[in-house]
């Protein structure tokens, strides 16, 4: 058993509780957060959390005001890494290990649990500041993939399998949030550096990245933009978070 838990547990029937900044809107399960909060970012106000109601994951949408150019908007998806590794150093055991991958995975204990997507305004090209920008985050909190005896896959965890099941949707919605909104602020005062260290010192060393055409590159690390420098046949490549499709293809958890 373990000796981590809530003194006051969440009721998931009731919306999380934000900071005045943020304005939280419930998705019902299996609606797809992060496509619900594009859809919805052109009529919904700076500060606005998407999130589900599903129990299985926490799984939130930020809608963003940007005043910087498209190319910095990169520097929010590992703003929002590293908040979400805070966040869960702050509600699981301490033997939890945190660790992350480009272009957006997180793990716990090496094995995949989260996901991390940014978005930003069709019409934005590189140089100009986009209308809205979306960054979401999908973790799961049970991992019902493991519960199938005849299927069980190692490298895939949540926050249960690691010991931290007494976590609920609500309170992981209202941590996450907080923490997000702590690295923001520290990101506009200080600039994207802290950002970057605390990102370096978490990530994972021993996860390949492979592009589109199933060619693995090896990592180099990031520029000032948020942009990932690999390394492919002797050539260095720059991907962009926002654009990352092109590149990988589409990421989803398994």
């Amino acid at each position: 058993m373990s000796l981590y838990y809530e003194l006051d547990p969440a009721d998931d029937n009731d919306p999380p509780l934000l900071p005045p900044i943020l304005t939280p809107v419930a998705v019902p399960d299996k609606i797809e957060v992060f496509n619900k909060a594009i859809s919805a970012a052109t009529n919904s106000e700076a500060g606005t959390v998407f999130y589900s109601e599903s129990t299985e994951f926490v799984e939130l949408a930020v809608v963003l005001n940007p005043e910087v150019k498209k190319i910095k908007c990169n520097q929010i998806l590992y703003v929002m890494m590293v908040a979400a590794g805070d966040s869960i150093g702050s509600l699981a055991p301490p033997e939890v290990v945190v660790s992350y991958s480009y272009p957006g995975l997180i793990f716990l204990n090496q094995g995949e649990a989260g996901l991390v997507k940014i978005e930003v305004s069709s019409s934005a090209n590189e140089d100009t500041v986009p209308d809205w920008m979306v960054v979401g985050l999908k973790l799961r909190l049970n991992n019902q993939l493991q519960m199938d005896e005849n299927n069980i896959q190692p490298d895939i965890t949540s926050l249960a399998d690691e010991g931290a099941g007494f976590v609920s949707r609500t309170r992981a919605v209202e941590s996450l949030s907080r923490h997000f909104l702590a690295w923001i602020s520290q990101w506009e005062d200080e600039g994207f550096k802290p950002v970057v260290d605390m990102w370096n010192s978490r990530r994972e060393q021993n996860k390949e990245l492979t592009l589109k055409n199933k060619e693995t590159v090896s990592w180099v690390g990031l520029d000032e933009n948020g942009l990932a420098i690999v390394k492919f046949k002797n050539k260095e490549i720059f991907l962009s978070p926002i654009e990352i499709t092109k590149e990988i293809g589409d990421i989803n958890l398994r």
